[in-house]
């Protein structure tokens, strides 16, 4: 659920032929159907599907039908490409899906969200942690070595950073992409008109934007410090009286250096050859 480029440049990616990731992906598994779309139906995604059903309905239900539109448009995408469909871990990344924005969370005492990291950091370890807690009590954690569990917060964490996910695990990819998806930049012909009826006729997208601005701005409110370098400084300083991040972006962390190298070292020169392409490396 983040700004609209991301989701454009997602969407250039196409339906990239995803190289075998892990045994469970080729195995048979048992499968049931959510809005028209067939989905994975593993002791662990329904769990996960019956937690984001009831720990958001009392302050964030915008947040559950966001979770699993993300879910459910990735996967009608798979389903339609048979190559994708049995290669890659479809648990990894249902899981992923309707964990990806954990740190969201506005309950009192958050045991997802914290004052240090982005959100994107705190969905992603928190992620990981949710996965191992339900393993621990339910078993399967034999499953979800470090490889799995880090495929699905490669797929969190890098959700907001465009193209950054074209290098990292096809099932991560998938996860980010899915995001992607949600964002009304037209629709994906991945996805297929019918499934989008279907998926928005089952979990509406009519609070899509409220509930995304007012997350963001409260996020500025309760984490400042752990914003200001982010794209959340924009909700800051546009929604809260006092927000300011200046002095305290990565510009002025450099400018701030600068002043005090050329107070610190005046005698050494700065040489700068310029090659001939005019310091573009592009030309």
């Amino acid at each position: 659920m983040k700004f609209s480029s991301i989701a454009s440049g997602l969407a250039l990616a196409g339906a990239a032929v995803a190289a075998p990731s892990t045994d469970f992906a080729l195995a048979s598994y048992p499968t049931t159907t959510v809005a028209g779309v067939e989905v994975i139906d593993t002791p662990i995604v329904r769990a996960a599907r019956s937690f984001i059903e009831t720990y958001y309905k009392d302050y964030q239900p915008y947040l559950t039908n966001h979770l699993y539109r993300t879910w459910l448009f990735g996967a009608a995408a798979i389903n339609n490409n048979a190559t994708l469909k049995a290669t890659l871990d479809l648990e990894v990344h249902a899981v992923g899906c309707m964990l990806h924005d954990l740190g969201w969370d506005i309950k009192p005492h958050s045991p997802y969200t914290t004052a240090t990291y982005t959100f994107e950091v705190d969905s992603g370890r928190f992620a990981m942690d949710w996965i191992k807690n339900w393993t621990k009590v339910n078993g399967g954690a034999a499953a979800w070595d470090e490889v799995r569990l880090q495929k699905v917060n490669l797929g969190i964490m890098l959700q907001t950073f465009i193209g950054a996910t074209d290098f990292v695990f096809p099932d991560s990819m998938w996860i980010t992409k899915s995001v992607g998806f949600e964002f009304p930049v037209g629709e994906s012909p991945l996805i297929g008109s019918k499934n989008y009826d279907n998926i928005w006729k089952a979990y509406s997208n009519s609070t899509l934007f409220r509930g995304t601005n007012y997350t963001f701005t409260n996020m500025a409110v309760y984490k400042p410090a752990a914003t200001y370098t982010t794209f959340i400084s924009d909700f800051g300083k546009n929604y809260v009286k006092g927000y300011s991040n200046a002095g305290s972006t990565l510009f002025d962390l450099i400018q701030g250096g600068l002043k005090g190298e050329v107070a610190e070292y005046p005698n050494v020169p700065f040489v700068q050859k310029i090659p001939p392409n005019g310091g573009n490396p592009l030309n």
